[in-house]
This record gives C-alpha cells, sequence and structure tokens, in this order.
C-alpha cells in the first residue's frame, strides 16, 4: 500500500487511458482536479465518488457550464498514499484547478487539501465524516460534502427513539477508525438526551483487524434486563465479522449502523441477514431510491459504468461538483475568496447528495436528512429520509 509509483493522470475519462503530460486548460474551460484512490483500500470508498464528479460535469457543460465555461476534470490515482496525495495535489495545483475533490477520508484526504489550502483552492472531500474536514482545521478552503459522522449518530439515535421506540440500547465500538469513534459518540450522547443516563445499558468495544466477540457477547448476556436495540459501530469485514457472531449466539434485537454498514457485499458473510438498519446519503445497489432526483442519476451512472454505485456515499462525489460551480455562477467568478463566500450562504441547498447547509465557521453538515434503510428477511427496503429536526421522515423534493 506504501510502495512508491509513478503517479498516473487521468484526464477527462477517469477509467480511460493515462497519460503523463500534465493538462493544460483552453481559455473555455475550467479545470477541476481530483486526488483520489483507485487503488489501494481506500479505492473502495472513492471510487464511487469521483465517477460521479464525472457525471456533474457532463451535467453541467451539457447545461451550458459553469460563466460560459466547460469543466473539464483532472484525475490523479492517489493509491492510498499519503506522499503520493501531497505530490498529486501539488500537480493539480500546478495545473491551475479552481477546484479539487480530496478522499472520503480525513486522514487519506488532508495532504491534498493542506496543499490546497496552501494554494488557495478551494478543496472538498467526497465523504470524509470526520469533523476536522469541515471545522476549520486544516483552513477556510476546505470543505467536506459528508453529514459529519457523530451527527449521523445523533440522527440514528433520535430516528430510534422517536421513530422506533427504543429506550435502551447496547453499543458495541470498533476501535479501528475515527470515523465509528464518532458515530458511537454521537450515538450514544444524544440517546441519554432522549432516554436518560442508564439507557445505555453497556458500552463495548472489538478490534476491526482481530474479530472476536465472544468476550462481549458474554457481557451482553449477562446482563440482567436486556437492551431493546444495539448500534455496532464499525465498517466490513469488521462489522459482518462480529454481526455474525452476535447472531449465531441466538441476540436477535435490532442491529443499526451508519454510513460504514452500508452496501450489500458483506451481506453473504451473515447467512439470513434480518433485523439491520443503517442510513446514507442515498440508495445504494439493490435499495429502492426514494427521490427522482437521486434515481436519475443512478440510471446515468448504470449506464456509463455498467453498475450502480455499491454504495449509498457515492453520491457526493456529484454534489462536491455541483455545489462548486452552483458557488461560482452565483459569485461571478471563479475567484477562490468570492466562491467561499457563496458556498458560506448555502442554508439547506437542495443538492443532489441532499439538502446541505455551510457557514463561515462549519463546512461539514450535522443535521441533514438522511435515508433508512431496514434489511428485513436479506431484503432492503427504504424506510424515508429522516430529519432529525422533525423527528419524522421528511420530504424535500
Amino acid at each position: 500500500m506504501r510502495k512508491q509509483a509513478s503517479i498516473i493522470v487521468s484526464v477527462a475519462v477517469i477509467l480511460g487511458c493515462a497519460g503523463t503530460a500534465p493538462a493544460i486548460a483552453d481559455d473555455n474551460e475550467v479545470l477541476i482536479g481530483a486526488a483520489t484512490s483507485f487503488s489501494g483500500w481506500m479505492a473502495a470508498f472513492d471510487t464511487s465518488p469521483t465517477r460521479s464528479a464525472e457525471i456533474a460535469i457532463d451535467d453541467i457543460n451539457a447545461a451550458g457550464g459553469v460563466l460560459g465555461k466547460k469543466l473539464r476534470l483532472v484525475h490523479i490515482d492517489t493509491k492510498t498514499d499519503a506522499a503520493q496525495t501531497s505530490r498529486a495535489a501539488q500537480d493539480l495545483v500546478k495545473q491551475n484547478v479552481k477546484m479539487m475533490l480530496t478522499a472520503c477520508d480525513f486522514d487519506s484526504g488532508a495532504p491534498a487539501a493542506l496543499v490546497a489550502q496552501q494554494a488557495g483552492v478551494i478543496a472538498m472531500s467526497s465523504c470524509g465524516a470526520d469533523i476536522k474536514y469541515g471545522n476549520l482545521t486544516i483552513g477556510n478552503d476546505v470543505y467536506t460534502m459528508a453529514t459529519d459522522s457523530e451527527g449521523t449518530g445523533r440522527i440514528l439515535a433520535d430516528w430510534a427513539t422517536n421513530k422506533m421506540g427504543w429506550k435502551t440500547a447496547y453499543a458495541l465500538l470498533d476501535t479501528f477508525i475515527e470515523y465509528d469513534k464518532s458515530e458511537c459518540r454521537g450515538f450514544v450522547a444524544r440517546f441519554k438526551e432522549l432516554n436518560g443516563d442508564k439507557s445505555v445499558v453497556l458500552e463495548d468495544t472489538f478490534k476491526n483487524a482481530d474479530v472476536s466477540v465472544a468476550t462481549q457477547i458474554s457481557r451482553y448476556q449477562a446482563l440482567p434486563q436486556k437492551p431493546q436495540v444495539m448500534i455496532v459501530c464499525s465498517v466490513p469485514p469488521g462489522l459482518a465479522s462480529a454481526i455474525r457472531q452476535i447472531r449465531s449466539a441466538g441476540i436477535d434485537i435490532p442491529i443499526l449502523s451508519a454510513c460504514g454498514g452500508d452496501g450489500s457485499a458483506w451481506h453473504s458473510a451473515v447467512p439470513g441477514l434480518n433485523d439491520y438498519y443503517y442510513l446514507n446519503y442515498s440508495a445504494d445497489a439493490g435499495v429502492k431510491e426514494l427521490r427522482p432526483d437521486a434515481e436519475a442519476f443512478f440510471v446515468k451512472y448504470e449506464k456509463r459504468f455498467g453498475e450502480r454505485p455499491g454504495s449509498g456515499q457515492g453520491i457526493t462525489g456529484y454534489s462536491v461538483v455541483q455545489a462548486w460551480a452552483r458557488a461560482a455562477q452565483r459569485a461571478g467568478s471563479f475567484d477562490t475568496d468570492k466562491v467561499r463566500a457563496e458556498l458560506d450562504k448555502f442554508s439547506d441547498e437542495p443538492l443532489m447528495v441532499g439538502l446541505t447547509t455551510y457557514t463561515p465557521k462549519l463546512h461539514t453538515n450535522l443535521t441533514r436528512p438522511m435515508l433508512i434503510v431496514a434489511i428485513k428477511n436479506t431484503k432492503p427496503d427504504s424506510l424515508g429520509y429522516y430529519d432529525i429536526r422533525k423527528h419524522d421522515y421528511t420530504v424535500w423534493w
């Protein structure tokens, strides 16, 4: 994963032929950069959003472009390597990109975001949900299209309480990544706010890389009163292994997860998966999408790439380009300061990813409505977009 390799530049067609010559924008176009991974473990999180950004560029260009100019995507595969990520961002800055798409993970994308910030270029993560992407830790030119990870935990807790009536919970945390920690932290805090300090009857941890939850199961089974619901803050493969062991032990209470628990690729590892719920920005492959605009996007995506995004996070890349283009159009300029000023005015801005809000002090989302998906007897069903501000499902389209 950390081997040095030459940076491969893919101009305009992300999955097409690679070239070594830098992209040169003519007077009628604007370059959008993407410093994301198509190899290494981050490829699973970056590929769909980067493809989605390409579709957004096509749609914007078909509608006339931005300020009379067409957009063109320049992608550099960062290969899940921090050093290559920094070099890729430097190369994109030299090519005079006006905006840079960064990785769906703060640790992976921060080197690119830092380069962009230093160069005065807007950098926006597709779905990196760590609060450091959005609280100006790197600088005021850095944004994320994600919903904050702690925010997703709070949304799940609010939904579990107000829509499902669950009043007691067990929180099982995978200590692998910061996203999982924030998710559980948000869930526990909100659940206790709604149901009392003793409503979370047990909090426990496990390790994604060495998954055995036998001890955790024993502690759960020793509880004098069993909770009504469980949240497993994790990502595959650890998530699948933990759920399989939990169900094999005869524990059949509902299990919750956030964006890290979406996608169907891991379901075969849990035979008869049932009573499992997760949230995401939109439907993933095999799940019914409720929003017509999102469904139209998925049709385009499948026609172009032969499949739907494997994750509901894929749609975020589309809105990175959509948001920047809309802000530039309103600003009447590609100047970073002017575009940033317009982005910071977004208040429930209706983007493909959903309602999006930014302020001068917060460049992430906390309360965006999120799709709740239920798996019953291995069959997925979209329950609705839940809005924590209304404590109910909502329709905004």
